[in-house]
């Protein structure tokens, strides 16, 4: 499923990059990450900056973004150990640090945590960013990783949503073969979004697909 989108978040900002076939998931030559720079600058990433990805996969996507980055505290969250452990995450990131010129992890923290279908298990009042890419289509539990995403953010921290969408009750299914899900409606899903405490605050069209930035803002609880 997020080879898929990694190919579209690509193919469609005209880049005609090299991919390796690496284990869930592919890795880019020095043209084709250039772009990753960019979509830094949108999420917000710098020095200091603590950041989880959810649904990072074997950690091919992460590693790509560190190539521009240096003293930021990366977490990466998937419910597949078989994608996410320490051999792959290795490996993608001995191929990133060629790119970068020196390695990765000198300059920049990795953590990965295995989650649930209902829980991150990602530590609580942590994360000025977190991100998710390809993912939110397929969480079985919506509002139970919503609040436990709302948990993990600092106040003031950004959840950012990358992920195809459909319009005016579209019906249309995730185009990976081993996907099978269906896409998220827009309305519904910004509603969800509200319903767990976050705000809508921007919003990008430069990758492929769309980026929606949310705000954690305080939860009403009834009397």
């Amino acid at each position: 499923m997020k080879l898929l989108f990694a190919l579209s978040f690509l193919f469609l900002t005209g880049c005609s990059s090299i991919f390796r076939p690496y284990p869930c998931g592919p890795v880019l030559d020095q043209e084709g990450v250039q772009i990753f720079k960019r979509q830094n600058e949108f999420l917000g990433l710098k020095e200091g900056v603590v950041f989880a990805d959810l649904g990072a996969s074997s950690g091919y996507y992460d590693a790509a973004m560190a190539v521009f980055l240096d003293g930021v505290t990366f977490y990466l969250n998937d419910i597949d150990r078989h994608c996410l452990n320490e051999k792959n995450l290795s490996r993608v990131l001995r191929h990133y640090s060629k790119i970068k010129g020196r390695p990765i992890q000198e300059s920049n923290t990795f953590h990965y945590v295995i989650g649930t279908p209902t829980r991150t298990r990602l530590p609580e009042n942590t994360f000025d960013v977190i991100f998710t890419n390809a993912t939110m289509h397929v969480i079985d539990y919506p509002d139970s990783i919503l609040a436990d995403l709302h948990r993990n953010l600092k106040a003031g921290g950004n959840l950012y949503v990358r992920d195809e969408f459909v319009y005016n009750d579209e019906i249309k299914k995730c185009g990976s073969k081993k996907c099978g899900h269906q896409l998220l409606q827009y309305d519904p899903f910004v509603k969800l979004m509200i319903r767990n405490g976050f705000e809508l605050d921007g919003e990008s069209h430069e990758f492929g697909h769309p980026i929606y930035k949310f705000s954690k803002v305080n939860l009403q609880t009834s009397e």
